[in-house]
């Protein structure tokens, strides 16, 4: 008949090492999500351009779906000009009423334009996370109005290619929709905002879905202070373990 605090240990063993794996599964499911095309307006076959400096700045704009998510990669139809090499990208969380940036920027990227300037083709310049500079780690949260505006930070002038019309030319995917006409831009380095509803700028937007915020019920009516999900996740390792070992030296 098997002892019964060997068979104690070991249920708690088998529990806690249950526990944990349940909890960890959030995390591998969120490091699993693919990621999403959710706005494309790249596929076009004539292009025109519109000028981008160091005070006139302009982007599309959009709104996003049900679940928050994190972009990972964007194309831009961007022309080089003489003397600027490089795009300031800015990006600004838009108001639910006006459609228009009313604050400073939530993240900000230098891109650098390696496409020559070609004003009826694409130019199609890709960018990735790692070149994103901090837009990639702000979380675009669900069902919120967002642009992606460019400029020219070195006091020359970009293009901005775009369809020649008509206005909101994009394909949407993700549950992502329209914002502000498809298209924001300014002529006074942001003090003063427009909606242009003639053109659609060529970009391409990937996205990644965010999980929310992994919950692990406490084990005991009492929680322990100061543990967050992952502290308890770790706890709960530790107690699986330890049970674990000791149902091992009461069986030796």
């Amino acid at each position: 008949m098997p002892h019964p605090t060997r068979t104690a240990f070991r249920r708690y063993a088998a529990l806690g090492l249950l526990a944990c794996a349940a909890s960890w599964a959030p995390i591998a499911s969120a490091q699993s999500q693919p990621p999403v095309v959710v706005m494309d307006s790249t596929t076009f076959d004539f292009y025109s351009a519109y000028d981008v400096g160091d005070i006139q700045w302009r982007g599309p704009a959009f709104t996003t779906g049900t679940v928050p998510t994190r972009i990972t990669e964007i194309t831009f139809g961007l022309a080089n000009g003489d003397p600027a090499t490089t795009a300031q990208l800015r990006l600004f969380q838009l108001d639910d009423s006006s459609e228009l940036p009313t604050g400073a920027a939530l993240a900000t990227a230098t891109l650098p334009i390696v496409v020559p300037n070609d004003p009826a083709n694409l130019n199609a310049n890709t960018y990735t996370a790692a070149q994103l500079g901090t837009i990639p780690s702000t979380t675009l949260l669900a069902g919120k109005k967002y642009a992606l505006i460019l400029s020219s930070p070195s006091g020359g002038f970009i293009a901005l290619s775009d369809n020649n019309g008509p206005g909101n030319a994009y394909t949407y995917a993700g549950g992502f929709s329209l914002a502000a006409s498809g298209y924001v831009e300014t002529y006074d380095s942001g003090t003063t905002w427009l909606q242009n509803a003639q053109v659609t700028p060529a970009m391409k937007l990937t996205v990644v879905p965010v999980d929310d915020p992994i919950v692990v019920p406490p084990a005991a009516p009492t929680p322990v202070p100061g543990l967050g999900a992952v502290g308890l996740v770790s706890l709960v390792s530790v107690m699986g373990l330890i049970g674990l070992r000791r149902a091992r030296k009461s069986a030796a």
